[in-house]
């Protein structure tokens, strides 16, 4: 069994590497440090939709690449190597989740906007109730009006403040279902909140809103599904960042002359950027089995998604906080770009829930397995 990536993986990960190292600079990162949040230029938007990047993960019928959720990865891996804001990364992981869920006519409407890059999108899954994912959910939809209802509110929704369409879950009935809620939409407010990188995330607060019975996601396990993708792309943020923080770390261990030698020849140095390498491989070996199984729609794709972004999350931290350690002094600096790799690291080994909680997910699954 052949292992490594195709050809058309490869070459899409080294474009977008090498476009977004151009389009896109660590100062536009640090500069939104001072004026929040984050966000893309239209410009870059628009090239970035031209090149069909919003399609990536979606079905050749569905008007995108065929290049499945390992696709999305490679891109939202990409954009945490730049720094670059999320709301690619969110825009991915919606079109990807209309794609594998949505009925013929939802899709029909909503993806080609997406994949042309006229319709960002953003999933609305987290609830102030002090933990994760589409089982804490309480919001519920009522039925009334000949449609259902929406009140209550949503925390953390990332790159709420710029898009489009909200993919909100919601109980309807003994389900959590995924119910689309334009922007714009009557009763629909969204509040700033704050981020200590300085990313795009607000409380959506729903007040009555209206949503047509129809228009609702028809898959039941959408929600689910459209989380665990979504987990899986911030996963490959973490794991861009680490890499970055770790090439940046092992370049200037290479030039830092101390003691008239350069301080990658000393072992406490040395060993310490082994141990982050090592771990990035294995983060890396879990995030692309987890994307596998998301494309199989394998049954234990939550349980490897979950080892994942628990792993991947935990690593960048770690490779990030040795990036400023091994700088010394400079690396404290708000001029050097590590401490945004750190900032970007703990704000997203938070999202889509935390070390702990993921690796109880996995602990439920191996229960299950072996009861």
């Amino acid at each position: 069994m052949d292992f490594e990536l195709g050809e058309e993986l490869i070459a899409l990960r080294d474009i977008a590497r090498d476009l977004l190292a151009q389009r896109w600079k660590a100062e536009s990162a640090r500069r939104a440090l001072d004026t929040p949040p984050s966000r893309m230029p239209a410009q870059l938007w628009a090239e970035l939709a031209e090149m069909g990047w919003f399609g990536a993960g979606c079905s050749e019928a569905g008007g995108g690449s065929g290049l499945g959720v390992i696709g999305a990865a490679l891109l939202a891996e990409e954009a945490g190597r730049a720094l670059l804001p999320g709301a690619m990364t969110s825009t991915l992981a919606g079109a990807v989740a209309l794609d594998r869920s949505g009925g013929a006519a939802l899709k029909a409407e909503l993806l080609p906007r997406i994949i042309a890059g006229s319709l960002p999108v953003t999933l609305a899954v987290e609830e102030p109730n002090g933990t994760w994912g589409p089982d804490a959910v309480a919001m519920a939809a009522q039925a009334g009006d000949g449609g259902l209802r929406l009140s209550g509110s949503k925390i953390f929704v990332a790159d709420g403040s710029t898009a489009g369409l909200f993919l909100v879950a919601a109980r309807v009935g003994d389900e959590v279902r995924l119910l689309p809620v334009e922007a714009g939409a009557a009763g629909v407010e969204a509040v700033p909140m704050q981020r200590i990188d300085a990313q795009d995330i607000v409380e959506l607060r729903f007040d009555g809103v209206r949503v047509e019975a129809q228009r609702m996601v028809p898959d039941a396990g959408a929600a689910h599904d459209a989380y665990a993708v979504w987990t899986a792309l911030v996963a490959a943020d973490l794991l861009g960042s680490a890499g970055a923080a770790l090439a940046m770390t092992t370049a200037y261990a290479k030039e830092r002359v101390q003691f008239g030698r350069a301080i990658g020849s000393f072992q406490a140095v040395s060993h310490r950027l082994a141990d982050v390498q090592v771990n990035v491989e294995i983060g890396r070996s879990l995030l692309y089995a987890a994307c596998l199984a998301l494309d199989e729609r394998r049954g234990d794709a939550g349980a490897l998604v979950a080892a994942a972004k628990a792993f991947i999350g935990e690593t960048a931290v770690d490779a990030a906080e040795a990036a400023v350690q091994l700088h010394g002094g400079i690396g404290y600096t708000w001029e050097l770009d590590v401490h945004l790799h750190l900032r970007r690291a703990r704000a997203n080994a938070v999202t889509a829930g935390d070390a702990g909680w993921h690796r109880e997910t996995v602990a439920r699954h191996m229960a299950h397995c072996y009861a």
